[in-house]
């Protein structure tokens, strides 16, 4: 960055005697130094906050990869997978055993209609061979 030769170191400690006067040079090094620790307190700290954000970053993404890591056991339960498939399967073999009920019931139902109209239409017609009978005889 700088780089300075001894000419130059010799030349700014001249400029500074004659500035600053030979009496307040030591007030004068007190005054950089604690600048220069001022400096490097402040640096250190920016550090810090920089390595704090670096990793509390670090952790949201760890814990976020946890997160999605038991999300993804969840899925992969192969026995509650099984389980939910099997409780499918039974909904649909009960529904499918009460539609074929239903059906039987109604051919059940409609057997039974069968009957009785065939029934009252042998009745009909043996009325009405009564009633010819009746009139063939008069």
């Amino acid at each position: 960055m700088f780089s300075f030769g001894w000419g130059e170191i010799l030349l700014i400690v001249v400029v500074i005697v004659v500035v600053v006067g030979p009496k307040d040079i030591p007030r004068f090094l007190r005054q950089l130094g604690t600048l220069s620790k001022s400096i490097k307190k402040i640096s250190r700290e920016f550090k810090s906050s920089l390595n704090e954000i670096t990793e509390e970053s670090e952790f949201k993404d760890l814990k976020k990869s946890i997160s999605e890591v038991k999300d993804l056991k969840k899925d992969f339960d192969i026995k509650k997978n099984f389980k939910n498939e099997i409780n499918t399967i039974k909904e649909s073999a009960s529904i499918v055993k009460k539609e074929t009920s239903d059906i039987k019931n109604s051919e059940d139902d409609d057997e039974e209609n069968l009957i009785e109209t065939e029934t009252i239409k042998s009745e009909e017609v043996k009325t009405e061979l009564k009633d010819i009978k009746s009139s063939e005889e008069k």
